[in-house]
């Protein structure tokens, strides 16, 4: 999609944010399950479409709204997506609720948290989240947007300068940053994604996920990492062409969103993705989710 966050990705496109917009409506829409490509239809036919879809049940808002955020890695092709949802229930809660950790939050140094690690191929990897909390201080937000970068940068030369319109574009208390990254053997890869995601006591609910390393050479498949509302305590994928994967999704900080990794099963994507909450019961279901391929 063309509005964009970005803190130096390499990608084409100068459209303002449009966040505040979406979070405006959020509250207010009915949201229901749809495909996929309502999502992004029009706004992202220029990239390759190897992509993740972060919330099915998102479509009817996005489309009401002309999209979601994209967030792009840095090989020209789709790293991840950010929808904003109508939140409910625990998760609107969490949403609205005031940080406990507030005077805590340093938006210079981010909350680094391994969310998840297995080994494929003879390769150990980890899939990580580092949150960045939101400044009210748009002189701190720039200094902060470059510390990003500049981390980002040392993984991958591609990474863009920030730029003054990047800082006043995307400057927004109500948000906090994400980014996905992963390792392989240790060491962190080129591919990466860098999302807005709801600050304690933000907008309703604004989260995305990112499909990073396809085609990568790295040795291991695409690694998926993800936000999820706080009441899913795990997540089972059952793939196409047969077997299940669990996931337990984990606090980051004081993010009103719980954050899980798997790897993507070669060859295949997901026949149904379920969230589950701690009792067992099933939060939500839905059949188109992520395509690796």
């Amino acid at each position: 999609m063309s509005n964009d966050f970005r803190f130096g990705d390499a990608v084409d496109g100068d459209e303002p944010a449009t966040v505040r917009a979406l979070g405006e409506l959020a509250g207010s829409v009915d949201v229901g399950a749809a495909p996929y490509d309502r999502l992004v239809a029009g706004g992202r036919r220029r990239l390759r479409r190897r992509r993740l879809l972060t919330a099915a049940v998102a479509a009817a808002l996005v489309a009401g709204v002309a999209g979601g955020t994209a967030v792009l890695g840095e090989h020209g092709r789709t790293a991840g997506s950010t929808v904003v949802v109508a939140a409910s229930g625990a998760a609107a809660a969490a949403a609205a609720a005031p940080s406990a950790t507030a005077a805590a939050r340093d938006p210079f140094n981010p909350v680094r948290v391994k969310v998840a690690e297995g080994t494929a191929n003879g390769h150990a990897w980890q899939g990580w989240a580092a949150l960045w909390p939101t400044t009210p201080d748009k002189g701190d937000y720039a200094r902060q947007a470059r510390l990003i970068q500049a981390e980002r940068q040392e993984a991958n030369p591609k990474v863009k300068p920030v730029t003054q319109k990047d800082i006043d574009d995307n400057w927004d208390t109500r948000l906090d940053w994400v980014n996905y990254y992963y390792t392989v053997d240790g060491k962190r890869q080129v591919d990466d994604s860098l999302h807005a995601v709801s600050a304690p006591g933000g907008f309703p609910a604004a989260v995305g996920g990112a499909s990073l390393g396809v085609d990568d050479g790295s040795g291991v498949p695409p690694v998926v990492i993800q936000g999820v509302q706080a009441e899913v305590a795990k997540v089972v994928i059952a793939w196409k062409t047969g077997g299940t994967t669990e996931a337990v999704p984990v606090a980051v900080g004081d993010s009103p969103f719980r954050y899980f990794s798997v790897l993507a099963k070669p060859g295949t994507d997901p026949g149904t993705v379920t969230y589950y909450a701690a009792d067992g019961s099933v939060v939500r279901t839905f059949d188109q989710w992520l395509r690796t391929s």
